[in-house]
């Protein structure tokens, strides 16, 4: 059993969006897991190790970012991985076509671990996935709908986004180490951490969540 599940379609997508929630929900004496419905095999190695090998690499960092986040449960699904649609994201393997979006099932495959883990509260990504990656839309689809009747849902929501914000977490000094050092284990994707700290440095020591159904206003912990 469960009280907080993270959704994400790839390794590091929780601990951009949740690292710091994780850690306080665990605090808080919240058992807590991280679905995470591919292994990113379309991202970018750095030279790190062969574009082969990189499934393996990235699993292997987000069992470490997790054991940081002192994460309960963590599961790994592979389903594919699709590309980003970022101006700079070019082709880098053999990779299935638009990933997640051709794989409905991977709507059951969530609802299965829903039923069996009974989590109270769940996190994924917004409907416009932020960056409108089509593996974020595709998560956030399938989370949605395979959460109905079973757990209070709840979105990233950055500031900079079209969701009402009505959760908001400051991390304090200990938080947010941890939430560091679990961004830090993510080497394959160095890249993508900086760009992510260039581009909203705020979202590093606060993160902001719409809870489906509920109007902006409420800010703090909603456990």
């Amino acid at each position: 059993m469960l009280d907080l599940l993270v959704v994400v379609p790839h390794p590091d997508d929780e601990v951009f969006g949740a690292g710091g929630l994780l850690v306080l929900a665990k605090r808080d004496g919240l058992r807590t897991g991280v679905l995470t419905l591919t292994r990113g095999e379309a991202g970018r190695t750095l030279g790190l190790c062969p574009q082969e090998e990189l499934p393996q690499r990235r699993v292997e960092e987000l069992r470490r970012s997790a054991e940081v986040l002192g994460v309960d449960r963590l599961e790994v699904l592979s389903f594919p991985n699709g590309l980003p649609q970022e101006p700079d994201a070019l082709p880098r393997g053999p990779f299935s076509g638009k990933g997640l979006q051709e794989h409905p099932e991977a709507e059951t495959a969530i609802r299965e671990r829903l039923l069996a883990w009974r989590p109270r509260y769940v996190v994924t990504f917004p409907p416009d996935g932020i960056n409108g990656h089509p593996d974020h839309v595709a998560c956030s689809r399938y989370t949605t709908r395979a959460t109905q009747g079973l757990a209070r849902l709840f979105y990233y929501a950055p500031p900079q986004g079209s969701l009402p914000i009505t959760h908001r977490l400051r991390l304090d000094e200990e938080a947010l180490a941890r939430k560091l050092r679990a961004m830090a284990q993510y080497k394959t994707q160095a890249l993508s951490v900086l760009a992510f700290i260039e581009r909203a440095p705020e979202r590093v020591w606060t993160e902001t969540f719409h809870e489906v159904g509920k109007e902006a206003g409420w800010v703090g912990k909603w456990w």
